[in-house]
């Protein structure tokens, strides 16, 4: 009878592929029974991926869609606050300015004075409020402040008063400053961008186009009135009369800018809703699509567990083997 024996090299080889196939297959057991789905997952499927990769993309796209939203919710949540801020910040200005007459103390009209100043600086730094180095109110010139620094704004609108120390002709000058398109506001104070509102895609079939900048009329009409009653502190030569008619003026109107505010505020607001509305939406189709491909992709852990017991046995069985194999001498083998 013939027999034949195979080499020790031969078996060595034999020996390692074995090895390292029975390695592979408890790691990927171990990846599935951890992460909870299956990795070979074109043999799971009986190699008809197509539907599991279409899912699995929808749900990829879905997840960046909402992901994107959430961002722009942020962002009007952030303008809304500010404006809430600017809101607070108007209505303590006016309410300490509407006090003031020509009757009024010298004391109480120069203070009038220079807390029209401190908050029109607070209003400028308030609309100049950034979220991820992204400026807020500056429309799509993001990059930079919407504003410029307010004492060289409140600066450049006492050059543009020059000498006049007369109550209406400050004022006239004042509005025509922040009013004309082409004037001192608009070439000096507004830094951000004058094109096309900022819009935003929310789904394939609504786009939110979100308008409040610092240069909108309504933000501006605030920005005004505080600057007018700022003028009172600032331009020199002004008597008692001419300083305390600034300052009550300003503060008459900084309680009308209160309507224009809430009107901005409202148009933020409806935005916010077209968010939340398709956020549920996107919502429901991320959770149906989570469940479709978890139908095709989840493992079953008990079926792994025991197949990974399985493995760990054989695994066992076979360093066993391979150490008694390696401890056999001739003198043994001719036994």
């Amino acid at each position: 009878m013939t027999l034949t024996s195979v080499g020790d090299g031969a078996q060595f080889l034999t020996q390692s592929r074995q090895n390292t196939r029975l390695k592979t297959e408890l790691n990927t057991l171990v990846a599935q029974l951890s992460s909870g789905e299956i990795k070979d997952k074109a043999k799971a499927l009986g190699g008809d991926t197509a539907q599991f990769s279409a899912i699995d993309h929808g749900l990829k796209t879905i997840l960046s869609k909402i992901g994107r939203n959430r961002e722009t919710a942020i962002t009007l949540t952030t303008m809304q606050r500010t404006l809430d801020t600017v809101n607070d910040q108007r209505a303590s200005l006016s309410e300490n300015l509407t006090k003031i007459t020509r009757d009024s103390p010298q004391a109480q009209i120069d203070a009038g004075g220079r807390g029209a100043v401190s908050q029109f600086e607070t209003l400028v730094n308030s609309l100049n409020t950034e979220v991820g180095g992204r400026r807020l109110f500056a429309g799509n010139a993001v990059d930079q402040p919407a504003l410029a620094p307010p004492a060289d704004i409140l600066a450049n609108l006492v050059a543009a008063v020059g000498g006049t120390t007369d109550f209406d002709a400050i004022e006239a000058i004042v509005d025509t400053w922040f009013d004309d398109p082409a004037g001192g506001f608009m070439t000096t104070a507004y830094l951000g961008d004058t094109g096309d509102p900022t819009t935003r895609r929310l789904n394939e079939a609504t786009v939110i186009t979100i308008e409040a900048r610092a240069d909108n009329p309504e933000i501006r009409e605030t920005l005004k009135s505080a600057a007018l009653a700022a003028m009172a502190d600032l331009v020199p030569g002004l008597n008692k009369t001419t300083k305390a008619g600034l300052l009550f003026e300003g503060g008459i109107r900084l309680q009308t800018a209160a309507t224009s505010l809430v009107d901005v505020q409202a148009r933020l607001g409806f935005l916010e809703g077209e968010i939340e509305r398709v956020n549920t939406s996107q919502t429901a189709e991320q959770t149906a699509l989570t469940i479709a491909r978890n139908e095709m992709a989840n493992d079953d852990p008990f079926e792994t567990a025991s197949a990974l017991q399985a493995i760990q046995v054989q695994l066992e069985t076979h360093y066993q083997m391979t150490a008694r194999l390696s401890q056999l001498s001739l003198a043994q083998f001719l036994r």
